[in-house]
């Protein structure tokens, strides 16, 4: 499978190409196009409903996914994310790769998703308790509201960001979530939690906070 994005970062779309028997699973609702000899299966997003059902509760990800599986060579399959910004592709070899709420989009064959928990700290971030782990071999794709920043960790540097501004990171590297400092300071800054994560690895982070964003709009409402 080869890919390539274009209108990014503010709006990426992921054009796919594949030769026959090839497929990629994308998000429900990611799908933007495909060519003729193409056939999409709709399915369960893990291993079985109970799994799925299990998934789309704790992690936030949908019931369903869609499979297209080419039955010619030189096939295309569009996507993006459902939300405004960037999509990159990460590279796995026998790896995982823990994904935050909302920021899976797609997988090559060979890549499974399951949830996972992130402790109990986690929740204190406003994301949510549990994370989708991906692992195996393949591409896969995760998703950004606004641009996505990759940051690099050599063994035992620290990175501390807004628990928003999460996406991704590989599971060499640890974290924790926390507050930003005494309770003063979590109330007036505007920060609240944070995830610090300790290397070695990659971090992908986003340049928009999506809670934020609906956030405000849900405060703008309430007052009108």
């Amino acid at each position: 499978m080869n890919y390539e994005f274009t209108h990014d970062p503010s709006y990426t779309v992921v054009s796919a190409t594949l030769d026959a028997d090839e497929r990629i699973t994308v998000e429900a609702g990611s799908m933007m196009s495909y060519s003729e000899h193409v056939e999409m299966d709709t399915h369960s997003s893990s291993d079985g409903l109970f799994s799925s059902v299990k998934n789309s509760v704790l992690s936030g990800e949908t019931l369903f996914r869609n499979t297209f599986t080419a039955t010619a060579n030189g096939q295309t399959v569009r996507f993006a994310h459902t939300q405004p910004g960037d999509v990159t592709g990460v590279g796995l070899d026998s790896e995982s790769v823990y994904v935050q709420s909302g920021s899976y989009v797609a997988n090559e064959a060979g890549i499974t998703t399951d949830s996972v928990s992130g402790g109990l700290d986690s929740i204190l971030g406003g994301k949510g308790l549990f994370f989708l782990e991906a692992s195996g071999t393949g591409t896969l794709f995760v998703g950004s509201y606004g641009g996505i920043l990759e940051q690099e960790l050599e063994p035992g540097e620290t990175l501390t960001v807004d628990a928003g501004h999460s996406v991704a990171w590989d599971e060499s590297v640890d974290f924790n979530t926390h507050r930003v400092g005494g309770l003063k300071k979590t109330m007036l800054s505007g920060e609240g939690y944070v995830m610090t994560f300790t290397g070695p690895g990659t971090v992908y982070l986003q340049t928009r906070d999506y809670d934020t964003f609906l956030g405000e709009i849900i405060s703008r409402v309430n007052t009108n």
